[in-house]
């Protein structure tokens, strides 16, 4: 009898313990992802960004990181009381790479919100609206999007201007490049005729190449929001940069930095700001 009871009793154990297992896992995972908590306990905050995409981030003559995206990444972390590690995110995929495996807290790197993207990491609220333009050596004789059929046209491997392209001139030819800086060098050198890329990058560095050769069409195609990316479940961590990001608009800081790098004003993201 007395076997019975113990077995009885533990077998009861036994079942609460599995009705309680996914409220404790739950629990785990979710102290995991507390993103924000953890950043000040370590005092660092680590985000990934590009070292290769001027003017959103690029190496100075001193091999620093610079650009638009880091001195957002400062600000933030001044705004933190944290001191800023920045991450040099190899290749537009590495992006989302970097982020499920913790290797960053966050991505600032010109980063366009898609659907597609959406499925792995988190988005949040756009910072930038910018759209995709094409930057092309004057000789290809390019006027507007469907001319880029028939020419060899150079794209960022994983990027949304690969997409693109396929849309919008499925008839070019596609030349696949691991950075945006290796694309526009094919296009310098004539291997390529042309480059999709974000809009802004092609009116800064047509505006600053020395041998006027390249040129840009005035008509950005498919404006998108550029937003910071972060892991999935990391809630507190995606509201807290959601306020940061309403606060950097609201101050005026956001177009401060913009007319900084592009001599312009930037494209309203809401009109409540």
């Amino acid at each position: 009898m007395r076997r019975w009871r113990r077995t009885r009793i533990w077998g009861l154990v036994g079942l609460l313990a599995l009705m309680l297992w996914p409220q404790v896992g739950a629990a785990q995972t979710a102290a995991a992802q507390d993103t924000l908590q953890a950043v000040i306990k370590r005092g660092e905050l680590i985000v990934g960004t590009f070292d290769f995409f001027p003017p959103w981030g690029f190496r100075d003559a001193q091999n620093n990181i610079v650009g638009l995206d880091v001195d957002i990444a400062n600000d933030l972390a001044n705004e933190m009381k944290v001191k800023l590690t920045l991450v040099a995110v190899p290749t537009a995929p590495d992006r989302i790479n970097f982020l499920v495996a913790g290797k960053i807290d966050v991505a600032i790197s010109n980063f366009t919100a898609t659907v597609e993207r959406s499925k792995t990491i988190t988005f949040t609220d756009p910072y930038v609206i910018d759209g995709f333009g094409v930057i092309f050596n004057k000789q290809a004789k390019i006027k507007d999007w469907p001319d880029l059929n028939g020419k060899k046209v150079a794209v960022t491997t994983g990027s949304t201007g690969e997409i693109l392209l396929g849309k919008k001139a499925p008839k070019a030819q596609a030349l696949r490049f691991d950075q945006a800086s290796a694309a526009l060098l094919a296009v310098q050198q004539g291997k390529a005729d042309a480059q999709i890329e974000d809009y802004t990058y092609t009116v800064y560095h047509a505006g600053r190449d020395p041998k006027k050769s390249l040129g840009f069409i005035e008509k950005p195609f498919d404006l998108n929001p550029y937003s910071f990316g972060v892991r999935k479940g990391d809630q507190e961590w995606l509201t807290f940069l959601n306020f940061y990001i309403y606060k950097l608009h609201q101050s005026g800081k956001m177009k401060e930095l913009y007319k900084k790098w592009f001599n312009a004003e930037p494209a309203r993201v809401s009109p409540n700001w």
